[in-house]
């Protein structure tokens, strides 16, 4: 089993927005560049599932490389990007962004929870137990420091297509790295990482590789 974590093309449009395949609109000129890039870099892989964030640049993003597979694109709300103040709690998009300004000069010591929006560990609350209920529907489950399967781990590919910081904490969490107020690692535009599994004993454990841009 292997999973391609993919953070979407340069966006355009709403960053908000959030869509349903299909999705048009939501990555500008580069960004469709770079899904084109993308599509061919992974062409020849078939993938079972193909996932992605509810917001349009993410979808738009997976269609690139899902849609030759014939593959449909499932929303996995989860995946979603940092949830801004204005977007969680129906405030006010002027005050948010001096909210965000005043936010952006805190020392990573001092963020660890900001007016602004999410945590890191209330995106951590959300997006954890969605990794392990996704694992479950593929018969996976976490178990003495790694994963137990009651499949054959070699039978299946899953992509997730998502944004920089979501992803960050799906894959710090993966690796066993602490959370921190700012991400341990930067995802580029259209960037890959791959998680595989090595076997100990009875028990798999995640392996990282990064496909070259």
């Amino acid at each position: 089993m292997q999973f391609y974590l993919i953070r979407h093309g340069n966006m355009a449009g709403d960053p908000h927005r959030h869509d349903v395949p299909p999705v048009e609109g939501c990555l500008s000129e580069r960004g469709l560049l770079q899904a084109v890039r993308l599509g061919s870099a992974l062409k020849g892989i078939q993938f079972d599932a193909v996932y992605a964030s509810p917001l349009g640049r993410a979808i738009q993003t997976a269609q690139a490389f899902a849609d030759p597979l014939g593959v449909n694109v499932k929303i996995l709300p989860w995946l979603e990007e940092w949830r801004p103040a204005h977007i969680m709690n129906g405030g006010d998009a002027a005050n948010y962004e001096t909210m965000l300004k005043a936010a952006s000069v805190l020392r990573p010591e001092e963020s660890w929870k900001t007016e602004a929006g999410e945590g890191t560990f209330e995106m951590a609350h959300r997006i954890v137990p969605g990794w392990l209920q996704l694992l479950a529907r593929y018969g996976v489950r976490a178990g003495h420091g790694g994963y137990l399967f009651s499949v054959d781990p070699d039978d299946c590919r899953i992509a997730l297509v998502a944004h920089g910081g979501s992803l960050c904490v799906l894959l710090a969490f993966i690796l066993g790295i602490p959370f921190q107020p700012y991400a341990p690692v930067q995802f580029a535009e259209t960037g890959v990482a791959v998680i595989d599994f090595v076997k100990r004993v009875d028990v798999w454990y995640p392996a990282l590789k990064i496909l070259p841009p």
